[in-house]
């Protein structure tokens, strides 16, 4: 038994004392057997794995071969920009086509980028137009009579003294009529501030122009106006020191206005240098309309009280 078991042990020892597998007696070593057959599986793994790693190694050049070309170019825009090289074959400029609007599209573009500058100026030439159109078709007066009362009794009745006054007026600006324009300033609520304050800017603005010679009133205010009385040639039954006196049956029925008030009267400003306008051209304004002024004082002297 001893001498079977040193054989056994001297098999498992090869000739260079190295120690080799054995198998039992019967048994194949796995080594002798033959290769089993690759599956259909097997062989797409394979094939799989072969793919990925050619891909793989695709990818690898072709970022390899992007990463030279993007540093070439890098080059050539360096070259450029120094001024080394002036044009390059790598770096081209590429210019993108603008396509060909159509005349409606063009149009909405206009409209969308600037429409509220295009109302604005829509406006401003409107605006522009009609002020323009006003200056020329209105009547430009020849003479404007100030109208400054405490009741508005004259004021319903503008038209009429319009009218009245125009027989007796020249066509000063010689464009072939007559017009005299009549402005009402009523100053019959003085205790309401804000009426107070803006009748006595609207008479403060009309007497700081030399223009507005003619004034009508009811003696209750106070201005200074040419004193007739003290120069030859007025009867001092029709003039006082605020004027010509209205009240005649001549005026009565112009106006239709038969309960006319004995104080309404119509005189001219003392001519005087002005903060709008100078002494001499104020005198001049003044020179111009005495005509008038004599030819309504003889026709009221010459009606019946």
């Amino acid at each position: 038994m001893s001498q079977q078991n040193e054989n056994e042990k001297d098999k498992i020892l090869s000739e260079d004392g190295e120690q080799v597998e054995t198998v039992p007696e019967g048994e194949v070593h796995p080594s002798e057997m033959p290769d089993k057959p690759k599956t259909d599986v097997m062989l797409y793994l394979d094939e799989e794995v072969k793919a990925r790693e050619e891909a793989s190694k695709g990818d690898r050049a072709a970022r390899a071969q992007h990463e030279k070309e993007l540093q070439e170019k890098k080059i050539e825009l360096t070259k450029l920009k120094m001024g080394v090289i002036e044009e390059s074959d790598t770096i081209k400029e590429v210019h993108e086509e603008t396509p060909e609007l159509t005349l409606g599209e063009k149009l909405d573009n206009i409209w969308y980028r600037s429409k509220w500058i295009i109302i604005l100026v829509v406006f401003c030439i409107a605006a522009g137009g009609y002020i323009i159109y006003s200056q020329v078709t209105s009547e430009k007066a020849d003479m404007t009579v100030l109208v400054v009362m405490e009741n508005n009794s004259l004021y319903a009745r503008t038209e009429k003294v319009e009218e009245f006054l125009e027989q007796y007026c020249d066509d000063l600006d010689g464009n072939g009529y007559v017009h005299v324009l009549v402005y009402n300033i009523v100053l019959s609520d003085l205790e309401d501030v804000t009426s107070s304050t803006s009748a006595q800017a609207q008479i403060m603005t009309q007497l700081m122009t030399g223009d507005n010679i003619m004034i009508i009133s009811d003696g209750t205010t106070e201005f200074e106006v040419h004193d007739f009385t003290q120069d030859e040639g007025y009867d001092d039954d029709c003039m006082t020191e605020y004027g010509i006196r209205l009240s005649c049956a001549l005026t009565r029925e112009e106006l239709r206005w038969e309960a006319m008030p004995d104080e309404l009267y119509i005189g001219m400003r003392q001519p005087q240098e002005l903060s709008g306008t100078k002494l001499e051209k104020m005198q001049e304004n003044f020179d111009e309309l005495l005509p008038m002024f004599d030819r309504l004082y003889e026709a009221i002297c010459e009606s019946e009280p």
